[in-house]
C-alpha cells in the first residue's frame, strides 16, 4: 500500500487562481488522502483570498508575483517540491474537479513502476461529471495526435491530474510548457523514455473559479496544441531521461 510508505516524502502541488471558494476543501481533501504529505498551493496572482484561505487550511503557499499562467504555476510548484527532496509529487487542480480521493490510485501506480501516472476519466472513472461535446472531441483529437507522434496508451492527455516519481518530477520541473502544458508534458516524458501509466479517476464539475479555456477559444486551442505536439516531438528527438 502506498499509504504505508513515507508520506512525508510526498508533495501535493495545487495551482490555483481565484479559488477561494474551493481551495480549503481541496487542501483538506489532499491532506486526508495523503496524510503527512506537504501540500503546496501555488497562488497564481489571485485577486481574492485564495492564498490566505489555503494557508488557513494547512497548505504551504507559494505566491506568484502576478498571473503567470497554469504552466508556470505548476512548474514553480514542481521546482519547490524537487527542492524539498520529495520522492513523489501529486498534482491536482484547485477548483475541485479532481477528486483527491483518487490520489492513492495514482501513487500506487508510481509505486508499481510507472514514472508518471496520469488520471484518466476514460478508463472506468465514471462519475456524474460529463465534459462538453467540444471538450470531449478535443481530448480524443489530442489522444489521436499523440498516437501519430508515437505516444501510445494515453486516452486523457489534458487531464492535469498526475503523480510522478522524483526523476519524472525533476524532468518536468525543467521542461514544463507555460501555455496549456498537459499534452506537451506527456510528449516530453514519453520521448525521454519515462514510463507512463493511466489510472481511472473521477472528474467532477468545477466548484468555483473560471475555466482558462472558453468555448470561443476551443478551436484555436486545438490548433495551437496540435502544432505544439509536433514541435515538441521534433524538439525532443534526442531527449533522454537523467539517471
Amino acid at each position: 500500500m502506498v499509504a504505508s510508505s513515507d508520506p512525508a516524502r510526498t508533495a501535493v502541488v495545487i495551482p490555483a487562481l481565484n479559488e477561494e471558494t474551493t481551495i480549503a476543501d481541496v487542501v483538506g481533501g489532499a491532506r486526508r488522502a495523503v496524510p503527512g504529505a506537504i501540500v503546496l498551493v501555488v497562488d497564481d496572482g489571485s485577486s481574492d483570498a485564495t492564498a490566505d484561505v489555503a494557508a488557513a487550511a494547512g497548505a504551504e503557499v507559494l505566491r506568484m508575483p502576478f498571473n503567470c499562467g497554469i504552466g508556470a504555476a505548476v512548474q514553480a510548484g514542481l521546482r519547490a517540491a524537487v527542492g524539498l527532496r520529495a520522492e513523489r509529487v501529486l498534482r491536482l487542480d484547485g477548483d475541485g474537479q479532481h477528486d483527491p480521493g483518487d490520489a492513492q490510485r495514482l501513487l500506487a501506480a508510481v509505486a508499481d513502476g510507472a514514472d508518471c501516472a496520469i488520471g484518466s476519466r476514460f478508463r472506468g472513472g465514471a462519475g456524474s461529471y460529463h465534459s462538453s461535446f467540444v471538450r470531449r472531441v478535443g481530448i480524443r483529437w489530442f489522444a489521436a495526435v499523440l498516437r501519430a507522434a508515437g505516444v501510445r496508451g494515453v486516452t486523457d492527455p489534458t487531464s492535469g491530474f498526475f503523480a510522478a516519481n522524483r526523476a519524472a518530477a525533476r524532468y518536468l520541473a525543467e521542461h514544463y510548457a507555460s501555455d496549456y502544458p498537459e499534452v506537451d508534458a506527456v510528449v516530453r516524458l514519453a520521448r525521454a523514455g519515462f514510463r507512463l501509466a493511466e489510472v481511472p479517476v473521477t472528474m467532477r464539475e468545477r466548484a468555483g473559479g473560471v475555466s482558462s479555456i472558453g468555448r470561443l477559444a476551443a478551436i484555436a486551442y486545438m490548433v495551437k496544441v496540435t502544432t505544439a505536439i509536433f514541435v515538441t516531438w521534433l524538439d525532443t528527438a534526442g531527449a533522454r531521461r537523467q539517471p
